[in-house]
């Protein structure tokens, strides 16, 4: 078997309309690279024309593998996805999201140059109108651990997206996705970064996320909700206990968000119990902490759930 720099894991779900847009972003991102790769599509219950665009792309690549599956849960198709993986490094890509032309080029040159266990980068969030950017490369910058986990705890540069990110397949292997429908995310990222010996940024982005109303983030339910509590209070688990307060903020905003949905319920009381365990005079006198989530914590303290 040939040494693979790079598996790019994409996971398609009903992504008929969308696919094949993404699947194209891929090669020309790729560019002369492309033979440096291979692209995994994990077909997970689709009921559209989601398996023949796959068919179709897999008899003109053969860097394309594909597996079809019926979880329909995003912690087990990820999961799923990186045991297929053979390259050294792992980026995901949802099936709905395009890559800026000959960008994967570069990042494979990086990640050749550099050897991290992370490399990150900003998000471009686009809507179906907006004129794709021009890829633009930028300088890389090491990060410590603490900064790397304090930039992802006041979503500075970059969030709890594994989609645009680099990982070694090593590091995603000893660490496994948790078996959520959504927020799984946010749930294995923070714990990533405190086991990475090497983590690396840098503000070029390549990475176009199509943000829509129906994403899982945005048609919130209360399975929903207590997967983003699980992943918060993982959070507390996984970091330093230096970083408590601005993990708070993460809580604050579940507070302030769905307190409606939160009130007079299990999860709201362990949501409760989380803000109330803070000093209120330490929270507001911590530099970190922005004078908006100074109010939220007054307010939340004030309405309770």
């Amino acid at each position: 078997m040939n040494h693979l720099p790079l598996s790019i894991l994409i996971a398609a779900h009903n992504c008929g309309d969308t696919l094949a847009d993404t699947l194209d972003s891929v090669v020309a991102s790729l560019g002369t690279a492309l033979d440096q790769a291979e692209i995994v599509v994990v077909n997970d219950a689709s009921t559209d024309a989601t398996q023949s665009i796959i068919d179709s792309y897999a008899a003109r690549l053969p860097q394309l593998r594909s597996s079809h599956t019926h979880y329909r849960n995003v912690g087990k198709v990820r999961n799923h996805a990186v045991s297929l993986a053979r390259g050294d490094y792992v980026l995901m890509v949802d099936g709905d999201d395009t890559l800026l032309p000959n960008a994967l080029a570069h990042r494979l040159e990086t990640l050749r140059q550099a050897s991290p266990d992370i490399l990150l980068s900003r998000i471009i969030e686009v809507r179906s109108s907006s004129p794709a950017p021009e890829w633009q490369p930028a300088d890389l910058e090491l990060l410590t651990t603490h900064d790397a986990v304090e930039r992802f705890l006041i979503h500075r540069d970059y969030q709890a997206h594994f989609i645009g990110q680099f990982f070694s397949r090593e590091l995603l292997q000893r660490h496994a996705f948790p078996d959520f429908i959504c927020y799984e995310d946010s749930w294995l990222f923070p714990q990533l970064l405190m086991q990475s010996s090497k983590t690396l940024f840098t503000s070029a982005g390549f990475y176009l996320y199509r943000k829509h109303s129906q994403s899982l983030s945005s048609a919130i339910n209360a399975e929903k909700i207590a997967c983003l509590i699980a992943a918060t209070a993982h959070m507390d688990e996984v970091l330093p206990p230096q970083y408590e307060h601005l993990i708070t903020c993460h809580w604050l905003d579940i507070a302030n968000r769905y307190h409606a949905e939160l009130r007079g319920t299990p999860h709201g009381d362990k949501v409760k119990a989380r803000i109330a365990r803070v000093s209120l005079g330490r929270f507001l006198l911590n530099g970190k902490i922005r004078t908006s989530y100074k109010r939220k914590m007054l307010t939340v303290r004030k309405r309770g759930l």
